[in-house]
């Protein structure tokens, strides 16, 4: 299993990996997770440039060299699974082994397409996602985790017809409604205000995820239940300085607060707290919350 670099911290690949390796285990399959090991990318954090010469350019030497080792030591051939079709490129270091590649969405392949008016990727994003898109084919067979996604990328490179199957992701979470009391100790640290309808929001600063869109939402809620007191969490990092504008000038600021990073207990105990989940994404390939969202009875 080839996963995700862990310094890009994009916790549902990594979760969806963890799953893979606990489920095949389970079964009685050998399995190996492996994933790029930060190298130029410690340097300067901050420059996610230097993370793709450890993904893109190292790694695929790396995962040469660790198949080589296991099947000489085996005296089997390896299949190799790549985890996220964002690591197609890595394939070409596997030669000549059956590889399955999981492709979950075609967001940034189609926005370097330009499929996304106002959402066009700089030149080297574009180069980024051309070679991901190109090494996609490749891959032996190709996993696609709802019939939207194998329709968009089937649209996108047609000469892989017959070599996808639609696989829905397995719910790896175990989420479920949980006592108030434990609900509340798990979100102490979040100083949620009492007795104030809770509004969810879980997502990131992307475009796809619409969080302008969250907000207007939240606004428009607010003024057609004036005497309602409602507060709005986003699950995720702070505001970007559009959002913060509009929030500033709807005075929406003293009834909103961004969690920043947290756990699945806490995720699980917010779900459970909240009195609906908002979901308002332009698209996705999956879509996570919706999910587990009602796994906790949080209405969507």
């Amino acid at each position: 299993l080839v996963g995700n670099y862990l310094p890009d911290r994009q916790f549902s690949m990594l979760q969806y990996a963890g799953m893979l390796e606990r489920e095949l285990h389970t079964m009685g399959v050998r399995v190996i997770l492996t994933t790029p090991t930060e190298i130029f990318g410690r340097l300067l954090r901050s420059n996610k440039w230097l993370g793709y010469i450890d993904k893109l350019l190292l790694f695929p030497r790396s995962l040469k060299k660790q198949l080589r080792k296991i099947e000489s030591s085996t005296g089997k051939k390896c299949i190799v699974h790549v985890c996220d079709h964002s690591n197609s490129p890595v394939i070409r270091g596997v030669r000549n082994r059956p590889t399955l590649l999981t492709c979950h969405d075609m967001i940034a392949i189609r926005s370097a397409m330009g499929e996304f008016p106002g959402e066009m990727p700089r030149l080297l994003g574009r180069v980024l996602q051309d070679t991901i898109r190109n090494s996609i084919p490749r891959a032996t067979r190709i996993a696609c985790v709802s019939h939207a996604t194998e329709k968009e990328l089937l649209r996108i490179l047609p000469e892989i017809r017959g070599r996808t199957h639609v696989v829905y992701n397995g719910f790896n979470a175990p989420y479920h409604q949980q006592p108030d009391n434990v609900v509340e100790q798990l979100l102490a640290g979040l100083s949620l205000p009492a007795n104030k309808t809770l509004l969810l929001h879980v997502g990131n600063n992307a475009w796809y995820k619409n969080r302008i869109g969250v907000l207007q939402i939240f606004r428009a809620y607010r003024q057609s239940q004036p005497d309602l007191k409602v507060h709005l969490v986003l699950a995720g990092p702070e505001l970007d300085p559009r959002q913060s504008d509009f929030a500033r000038q709807h005075e929406l600021t003293d009834s909103l607060q961004c969690t920043g990073p947290l756990d699945n207990p806490q995720l699980e105990a917010l779900y459970c707290k909240a009195d609906a989940l908002i979901f308002p994404s332009r698209c996705e390939g999956f879509g996570w919350p919706p999910v587990e969202a009602q796994s906790c009875g949080c209405p969507v």
